[in-house]
């Protein structure tokens, strides 16, 4: 397969009930829309195979032959599925930009997480599931944001745009800040968004009954001398977008918390996803609990190692 160029990549949309993914289709046809990308609708299914895991090299094993589940009803199902899709998606668009679908068998996370090896962006949503179903089931969105090829995003299956604005970005004082924060400013070009850097200070949160007023300031003066040095250079390295207002804000709350607080009035919040070797997700809990929790839609940048 040929790789497509960057302008012709395609946003990677898994769909698997558009009955209930009026916010995935609206937040795809919008970023498709607004980014010249044209939109790539994939339904998968895999019947009669359980518990299995591709990731993780887990082939799974077959139903017992009473639980078998037929296959030609079930195509047909994800097939009729796709085409309320492509005709949602194609209302959003507004002839913007080509809808095209495709049905494909196999495990749901390890399907998109091959094909987004040719997609600009993967666009997913996060379904609002029990712990018990989490537990035997897994997290889709977060096994695909945990292993992707590009950047994902989750959209909550409740989201709407009515009411939010700006982007965050979640900055940790890692070496990759520089990288998440200016995407975010692409990003926030192309929605015409503010963008904030976010810095929740964890140790002052976990230990701020033990601080003197000293040490808190201090802690604070150190965070807020961070964040500014890293504007400032997102500024030189990338005038152009010196348009984007973008400003930062230093919390005495632990990440998880300021960003899913910001989650709440924000039109998205941007994370980045660290390089790691071996084959299990490395998202960290900060990562896990927005796309758990975040009331926006939440986007996973892959950094290298």
């Amino acid at each position: 397969m040929s790789t497509p160029s960057a302008s012709t990549a395609p946003i990677l949309v898994g769909i698997q009930n558009p009955a209930t993914e009026g916010a995935l289709l609206e937040y795809a046809g919008r970023l498709a829309a607004s980014s010249g990308h044209p939109l790539r609708l994939v339904t998968v299914f895999q019947a009669n195979v359980l518990f299995g895991d591709p990731i993780l090299g887990l082939p799974g094993a077959m139903q017992p032959q009473s639980m078998i589940i037929d296959d030609s009803a079930v195509g047909r199902l994800a097939e009729q599925r796709l085409y309320d899709a492509k005709a949602r998606a194609r209302e959003v668009v507004d002839g913007a930009v080509e809808v095209t679908g495709e049905l494909l068998r196999g495990h749901a996370a390890h399907v998109l997480i091959k094909e987004s090896q040719d997609a600009y962006r993967v666009v997913i949503q996060r379904r609002q599931l029990s712990r018990v179903r989490r537990v035997f089931t897994g997290s889709v969105s977060s096994r695909v944001a945990g292993h992707a090829h590009c950047p994902v995003t989750v959209v909550p299956e409740d989201w709407s745009a009515a009411g939010r604005a700006g982007v965050v970005v979640g900055v940790s004082g890692d070496k990759a800040d520089d990288q998440v924060l200016s995407h975010s400013l692409e990003e926030a070009d192309r929605l015409n968004e503010p963008v904030t850097a976010l810095h929740g200070l964890e140790l002052m949160a976990m230990h701020a009954e033990l601080a003197d007023h000293a040490t808190t300031r201090d802690w604070t003066m150190r965070a807020e001398g961070y964040v500014e040095d890293l504007i400032q250079r997102a500024r030189a390295q990338t005038p152009e977008t010196a348009r984007t207002p973008l400003a930062g804000k230093v919390l005495a709350a632990a990440p998880a918390d300021a960003l899913i607080t910001a989650a709440e009035t924000a039109a998205l919040v941007v994370v980045g996803r660290a390089g790691h070797l071996n084959a299990f997700p490395h998202l960290g809990s900060v990562t896990r609990a927005l796309l758990r929790e975040a009331a926006c839609p939440v986007e996973v940048l892959p950094l290298p190692s």
